[in-house]
C-alpha cells in the first residue's frame, strides 16, 4: 500500500507545529509517523509534538536544516520510521508527516526522495505550506525561502484566521492563490475542517489546460482560491517578484527537445524558478505525460494511463524573471511562452 508523505513547509513562525498539533489530537490521524526537523540542536517543536500527540511514532532530526545537511540522514531516518514494528493490532503507516525547519527549501529535499531506498516504497509526496494571515504578506513575499515554499506547494493553508477580519479572509486567500494558482488553498474559518484538508490523501492530476485558459483569459497570471476567477496577478501584484506563466509545446514535439527546454529553463532561471507542472504528448509516448519540478528538482516523468484525455499545458512559476525573458534565450523553442 503506498503512503502518503507530507512534507509540512512554512516560514517561522506561521504555524506549522500547531497544525500538525491539532491534526495528531484526531483520531482519525492514527498510523500517522511524524519527523520533525529543527535547525538547532534544541529540538522545542519536536518535544511540543511529542507532549501533545498518543502514540506517535516520531524521530526528531535536530542541528542542522534537512533541506542542505542532512539528506542522507532522511533517507535513512525515513526509511527506518517506515519499516519500524507497530503496535499489536495496528495496521502499517498510511501516512508519514515531515515537519520542515521554517528556513527550509523544498526542492532539495524532494530531491533527496529520488534515492533509490525511497523511490522503491512509492510515496505519494504532498507538500503543505502554511501561511499565516497574522504576517504582512508583502513583507513575506520578499523572503526567497519563503517564496521558494509557496511555489512548491499542493496545499497552502491559511493559519491564524480568527486575527484577520473575516471581510478580508476572501481576499487574502485569493493573494495565495495568485502567488501558486496550481496549489489549493485551503482558507476554511472552521480550524477541524482546514486541519482534516491540509493532510486528506492526495488527489489526481488537476487540469492544466483549463487553468492556463483563465490565466490567457485574464491577460497574465495568477489564479482564484477553490477554483474561481483567475486574477491577473502579474499586473495587479500578487507580488511583482513573482511570475506565473502559461506556455504550450509544439505539435509533435519529442521527447528530447522538450526535455532538452525543461534543462534550458532550469538554467536560464537558476534559483530563480520556483515551479514547473506541465501535461505534455511527446511522440515517443502514446499517452499524455505529467512533469513537475520544485524548484529545479524535476520529477521523473509519469505516463497519464488513467487520464488518456487530459489537455497539454505548462504552468511555469519563477521569481525575478518574465515571459519576455524566457522567450529572448531561446526564440526558436519548441515551447512557446504564452503570457
Amino acid at each position: 500500500m503506498a503512503v502518503d508523505l507530507f512534507l509540512l513547509c512554512g516560514f517561522l513562525g506561521s504555524g506549522k507545529t500547531t497544525l500538525l498539533v491539532d491534526y495528531l489530537r484526531d483520531p482519525a490521524s492514527r498510523d500517522t509517523g511524524v519527523i520533525v526537523n529543527e535547525a538547532g540542536e534544541i529540538g522545542v517543536d519536536g518535544a511540543i509534538v511529542a507532549n501533545d500527540s498518543d502514540n506517535v511514532p516520531m524521530t526528531l532530526m535536530a542541528n542542522g536544516c534537512v533541506c542542505c545537511s542532512l539528506r542522507s540522514d532522511l533517507v535513512y531516518t525515513l526509511s527506518a520510521l517506515l519499516d519500524a514494528p507497530r503496535p499489536e493490532g495496528a495496521g502499517p503507516l498510511q501516512r508519514v508527516v515531515l515537519e520542515c525547519s521554517g528556513l527550509s527549501r523544498p526542492g532539495p529535499i524532494i530531491a533527496s526522495l529520488a534515492d533509490p531506498e525511497l523511490a522503491s516504497r512509492g510515496l505519494r509526496l504532498t507538500v503543505v505550506c502554511t501561511d499565516d494571515c497574522a504576517r504582512d504578506p508583502d513583507a513575506l513575499a520578499e523572503m526567497d525561502e519563503a517564496m521558494a515554499q509557496f511555489g512548491a506547494a499542493h496545499r497552502i493553508v491559511l493559519t491564524k484566521t480568527d486575527l484577520l477580519p473575516a471581510s478580508l479572509l476572501h481576499a487574502r486567500a485569493e493573494r495565495a492563490a495568485a502567488l501558486n494558482p496550481l496549489a489549493l488553498v485551503i482558507a476554511d474559518p472552521d480550524r477541524r475542517q482546514a486541519v482534516q484538508a491540509a493532510f486528506a490523501p492526495s488527489q489526481g492530476v488537476a487540469d492544466l489546460a483549463g487553468l492556463a485558459a483563465r490565466m490567457l483569459i485574464a491577460g497574465g497570471a495568477g489564479g482564484g482560491a477553490g477554483g474561481g476567477a483567475i486574477k491577473n496577478a502579474a499586473r495587479t501584484a500578487a507580488h511583482p517578484r513573482i511570475r506565473v506563466m502559461a506556455a504550450r509545446a509544439r505539435e509533435g514535439i519529442s521527447w528530447t527537445d522538450f526535455s532538452e527546454w525543461l534543462d534550458n529553463l532550469a538554467g536560464l532561471c537558476g534559483e530563480r524558478l520556483l515551479r514547473v507542472k506541465a501535461v505534455v504528448r511527446v511522440t515517443e509516448c502514446a499517452e499524455p505525460i505529467l512533469i513537475q519540478s520544485v524548484g529545479t528538482t524535476f520529477s521523473a516523468p509519469q505516463r497519464l494511463t488513467r487520464q488518456p484525455d487530459a489537455r497539454d499545458a505548462i504552468i511555469v512559476i519563477a521569481r525575478d524573471i518574465d515571459v519576455d525573458d524566457i522567450r529572448a534565450s531561446a526564440p526558436d523553442a519548441p515551447v512557446e511562452m504564452l503570457a
